[in-house]
């Protein structure tokens, strides 16, 4: 399970790169939790998320113009039923965070970030939640995912680029329904026991999204 902590962010994030985007968007809010996992979790398939040195992801909490109405989940294929979620991607090595925004908006929905009225607008840079893992077999892992809140045209259709995404479906659920979705996530190892770790380490993210929303 997740469990809130008091910010310790020097040893999970690049404070250069957070100066960065504080200067372009405002210092965001800062959270960490503490998890406590064990294999597949970061071992298997599907659940690699450090895998290849990433050291972060992003998450685009995506509307079509009005967040109370409606926020973007995603499902793929070979998530357990129900499993819908906040899409994320990871940030490569070497990769700045605004890029991967970009890159991965592009790659899963098949719209351009940017300012024009038929692209993928950014609104603000919601938070940053910090992970303090303990992993069974690893040992200590640290990880973070960075949200932003974007703006889609209202009239725009999800075309999902790459393949290798597996993308099962798409979903809506208002900002005030994001607990309902953590919860899910959190008991996703009733419907299957090798992704309880993951369900509980996305849980965590659901929930810093409902309360930055609906504070």
């Amino acid at each position: 399970m997740a469990m809130p902590t008091q910010p310790s962010l020097d040893r999970n994030l690049d404070p250069l790169e957070l100066v960065e985007l504080a200067q372009q968007w405002g210092m965001p809010p800062l959270r960490q939790c503490a998890l406590t996992v064990d294999d597949p979790f970061l071992t298997g398939e599907h659940q690699l998320l450090t895998q290849n040195g990433r050291r972060a992801e992003i998450c685009y909490v995506m509307h079509r113009g009005d967040p109370a109405t409606g926020l973007l989940l995603h499902i793929k294929t070979f998530y357990p039923p129900g499993a819908f979620r906040l899409p994320t991607g990871g940030i490569q090595v070497g990769e700045r965070v605004m890029h991967a925004l970009a890159r991965e908006v592009w790659e899963e929905t098949g719209l351009q970030l940017g300012s024009a009225s038929d692209q993928v607008q950014i609104n603000r840079m919601l938070g940053v939640l910090a992970y303090d893992i303990l992993h069974r077999q690893l040992g200590p892992v640290e990880f973070a995912t960075y949200f932003f809140l974007v703006q889609m045209p209202p009239t725009a259709e999800l075309h999902p680029l790459d393949a290798d995404e597996h993308i099962g479906g798409w979903d809506w659920c208002k900002p005030s329904d994001l607990g309902h979705v953590a919860e899910v996530l959190d008991s996703v190892y009733l419907r299957s026991s090798t992704w309880a770790d993951w369900g509980h380490f996305r849980a965590a993210g659901h929930h810093f999204v409902a309360d930055l929303l609906t504070e």
